[in-house]
């Protein structure tokens, strides 16, 4: 007698790995949900005039987005590293890739590390930078980005320049043509002040003491202050933080940095002015949004 047995067919890949193919498409679902959510948000606060300021977290360093409300998009400043390119790519459409100004403060590695990344990934209309440099790698590979990015055209920003998106104002504040002969390159860092309507910014860079005293007198009263180099104690002085009067202080630094930023004493100069204070390393991301009036922030983590 001849025993017949039946011979084992595996089962397809995908079957035997179904809770695993589950989970993925369910992941895939929601972030096509949630771009297309985005999308609608994005266009809706468009039409209906909103102005959106992110404070990017990327650690010890600076990266803000201004996104006004007829869609152009600035950034300003790209934090130490290629992190910023996933924070662009969480808060900007999934298929927009232009960027209608970029500007570097200063050539601190904090604040332009990441922006060669962001030159080599997105077309950028316009680049502004402050007219120094530095001898080092991520200077020069800032530098060799922004000479080559196809049809951008590249300035050096200067006091009294106003760049104009629609009812969104950034007016540089400094630095005159005095601050590249400063031993000192935060001297020369740009500084710019944002008006939509009753909404004011101040966007300090990483501007010390020095410069302040020569703003106090022309930075008026503002709403927001993104405080200068980190909240270290070189800036955001009594005498100038009691002449702006800020409502609110945006503080860009990173988790346990070794600087110690912020320092204390910039803290209490702040809370002392009555300034509601936002850490990104605490708070993480922040934004800013505004109709025109009174701008509102909040913590809005991003996940990258």
């Amino acid at each position: 007698m001849t025993l017949r047995t039946s011979r084992h067919v595996p089962r397809p890949i995908w079957l035997r790995h179904r809770a695993l193919v589950g989970r993925a498409v369910v992941t895939l679902l929601a972030l096509v949900v949630a771009s297309l959510l985005f999308a609608l948000e994005s266009r809706t606060m468009v039409a209906q005039g909103a102005l959106r300021v992110w404070f990017f977290d990327v650690g010890q360093g600076d990266a803000t987005l201004i996104m006004t409300p007829t869609g152009e998009q600035i950034l300003i400043d790209g934090g130490p590293d290629r992190a910023v390119l996933a924070k662009l790519g969480e808060v900007m459409l999934p298929w927009d890739r232009t960027l209608d100004a970029v500007v570097a403060t200063h050539p601190d590695a904090d604040h332009i590390g990441g922006l060669a990344a962001v030159l080599e990934t997105y077309e950028v209309a316009r680049a502004v930078y402050n007219g120094d440099t530095k001898d080092t790698d991520i200077a020069a590979a800032f530098d060799e980005a922004r000479e080559h990015e196809p049809g951008a055209v590249t300035e050096m920003g200067r006091k009294g320049t106003v760049l104009a998106f629609g009812d969104v104002t950034l007016t540089e504040l400094w630095p005159d043509a005095s601050a590249l002969r400063d031993e000192d390159a935060n001297v020369a860092s740009i500084v710019y002040r944002l008006d939509y309507g009753d909404t004011s910014v101040l966007l300090m860079g990483d501007a010390p003491e020095s410069v302040e005293d020569r703003l106090r007198s022309v930075a008026g009263d503002i709403d927001v202050l993104r405080t200068g180099h980190h909240g270290s104690a070189t800036s955001s002085s009594y005498r100038f933080v009691e002449s702006v009067r800020p409502e609110v202080a945006v503080i860009s630094c990173g988790i346990d940095n070794r600087y110690g930023h912020p320092h204390p004493v910039v803290l209490d100069r702040l809370s002392d002015a009555g300034a509601r204070i936002w850490r990104t390393d605490l708070d993480g991301d922040v934004l800013l949004t505004s109709d025109g009036g009174e701008p509102f922030l909040r913590s809005a983590f991003l996940p990258f």
